[in-house]
């Protein structure tokens, strides 16, 4: 309960796994639920084979209110936290957060203004009003297609080009992010932000629309979940 609403989350829990174990918090997108990202990402299924925990929180009526005050939001994401770790052990160095489309916001907030919860975020189909200012920030990796008409790349009204939200996200404290080309992969082009500590990979799918790659009924590479999990597993 925050804020007097009560709220709610799913939480899928990997068998087997000893000790504390990470945790992996997905957000849905506009309008969605706990169990519609979930069959989207496919995250539980992996947390199964890699041994960490993943939650899907809900949002007030499908949503998540960020853009002018995340505060609740935030509150009510470590309530959901505290509330996980009174029921299963979870690595508090290891929490992390992905999310589609306004869960993608929800995500950029967590990783800009509670860098203390989140170790990193990923970032699928979303859309950003302004940069992060805030130093430090978690890390991030952003995947954007080229023909998505809800969340345009390139920006438009309120919201600011993505890869220029990438490149102010991979800039440190006083420095400007340098840009490195990835190795191509199949269906995607890579760039990677870095400075100061502070780092963005971001992935263009060209002529990809509003979805999560590598979902059902969407180009299945890249694989956006295995490879927020990939950049997730290498954070220390």
């Amino acid at each position: 309960t925050v804020d007097g609403a009560t709220r709610h989350y799913l939480l899928h829990r990997p068998p087997h796994a000893d000790g504390p174990r990470p945790l992996v918090l997905v957000f849905h997108g506009m309008g969605g639920q706990g169990a519609r990202v979930e069959r989207l990402s496919r995250f539980s299924a992996l947390g199964d084979q890699a041994g960490f925990a993943v939650a899907y929180p809900e949002g007030e009526e499908g949503t998540w209110r960020v853009l002018r005050d995340p505060r609740t939001e935030i509150t009510f994401t470590r309530a959901v936290v505290a509330d996980i770790a009174a029921r299963t052990p979870i690595d508090r160095q290891r929490i992390f957060a992905a999310g589609i489309s306004n869960g993608a916001m929800m995500s950029a907030a967590l990783g800009c203004f509670a860098p203390d919860l989140v170790a990193g975020v990923g970032l699928v189909s979303g859309g950003y009003v302004s940069p992060c200012r805030n130093h430090p920030h978690a890390p991030a990796i952003l995947f954007n297609g080229t023909a998505d008409t809800t969340l345009p790349m390139q920006g438009g009204r309120l919201l600011m080009p993505v890869r220029d939200f990438a490149a102010a996200w991979g800039s440190g404290a006083g420095c400007q992010a340098t840009v490195e080309a990835l190795p191509p992969r199949p269906g995607a082009r890579g760039e990677r932000f870095a400075c100061g500590g502070a780092e963005a990979v971001f992935w263009t799918i060209p002529g990809g629309g509003h979805v999560w790659p590598g979902a059902p009924g969407a180009p299945p590479v890249p694989d956006a979940t295995q490879e927020i999990w990939r950049f997730f597993a290498a954070i220390r």
